[in-house]
């Protein structure tokens, strides 16, 4: 069962399911105490014991998606808005990792690159880390998808000497891990605009061109002009986007 949210009249939200993490909670909790970023208040956190789904009741916030609003709001809101997401991916981005490339409290990475289905019998494999270095984080994504994705083990050996390029000298940076338009709230007001993120389900110390390449995958066909607004937010990571875009492609498509 995945996920599923629902609005609990003016005030409240709650996402549930057997699916869910509960560390989406935690570290939206964990944002808003270490930062100024305006996310979801979390009021519960549970699950229950009979049926184990997972519940997290949170703060519904006023106004729509970023996603919503794009087509009708004019440049200068656009600016407006981007110029108060870079301010706050910088202070995102400031937070200082616990060591290595990890979720919160050191808990193993998200979903994200190291995606698989299935079971092993060596946990090695299984792994989300921590990983004290990115060529360790490297091989694991690589040997991750060649021994759960059937299609890519003919290409290991190809990624492996591509990463080993492409994928150097980038720090354990805070990252959103699904900043796209439809996890960014805004409401306009006459004073201006409220920005706020939610959904941190796979926010973690990823490689510093993380953000800014799973982004670029929320773009899709590049129907509008987002993709030009996204590099006032963050900054292009040219090289490693589209090796990023290849692999998520392979790993869920």
């Amino acid at each position: 069962m995945t996920s599923k949210v629902v609005g609990v009249g003016r005030q409240f939200v709650v996402k549930y399911g057997r699916g869910l993490d509960l560390i989406e909670g935690q570290n939206a909790i964990w944002v808003a105490t270490h930062t100024g970023i305006r996310v979801p208040k979390i009021y519960a956190l549970y699950e229950d014991s009979e049926d184990e789904i997972k519940y997290i009741i949170m703060e519904r916030l006023s106004g729509i998606t970023l996603e919503e609003a794009w087509p009708s709001i004019s440049n200068a809101q656009k600016d407006m808005v981007c110029v108060k997401l870079r301010n706050i991916m910088q202070e995102l981005r400031a937070l200082p990792s616990p060591g290595g490339y990890c979720s919160l409290d050191k808990r193993p990475l998200p979903d994200g690159l190291m995606h698989f289905e299935g079971t092993h019998e060596d946990p090695s494999i299984i792994s989300g880390g921590p990983f004290a270095t990115e060529q360790d984080l490297n091989r694991a994504i690589i040997q991750r998808a060649a021994t759960f994705h059937e299609h890519i083990k003919g290409k290991a050996k190809f990624y492996e000497r591509v990463f080993s390029e492409v994928f150097i000298n980038h720090p354990p940076t805070y990252s959103h891990g699904d900043f796209q338009r439809k996890n960014i709230m805004v409401n306009f007001l006459e004073s201006g605009v409220e920005v706020a993120l939610i959904d941190w389900e796979s926010a973690a110390w990823w490689p510093s061109y993380y953000d800014y390449s799973t982004a670029l995958f929320g773009c899709h066909r590049f129907a509008d002009d987002w993709h030009h607004w996204l590099e006032k937010v963050l900054d292009p990571c040219l090289k490693e986007a589209p090796w990023v875009l290849m692999l998520i492609n392979e790993l869920y498509y």
